[in-house]
């Protein structure tokens, strides 16, 4: 099975109690949209959060594994455009 990244959104405290995690999938295709997260090059994951492209996931089916932090500035700003997104 190929493995997918995601940048994941909900907090911690949502994630333990529902057992879903509300990610944002992350693809190496950048076209430069507006709802699109660009990630920092220090990371080891590359490419961009697709916040227009939101999903839960169940966690624990799918056997996720955590591979890094992002900063801080990335899950604000995904989170503000996902927002607006939903709004």
């Amino acid at each position: 099975m190929k493995c997918r990244s995601a940048l994941v959104l909900s907090k911690k405290v949502f994630n333990a109690h529902v057992k879903l995690a509300i990610v944002a999938p992350i693809t190496s295709t950048i076209r430069g949209d507006k709802l699109e997260v660009v990630l920092p090059d220090k990371l080891k994951t590359t490419g961009v959060a697709l916040v227009y492209q939101l999903k839960s996931v169940d966690f624990i089916e799918w056997q996720a594994t955590f591979v890094e932090k992002v900063p801080a500035e990335i899950i604000r700003q995904a989170s503000t455009l996902a927002q607006l997104f939903m709004a």
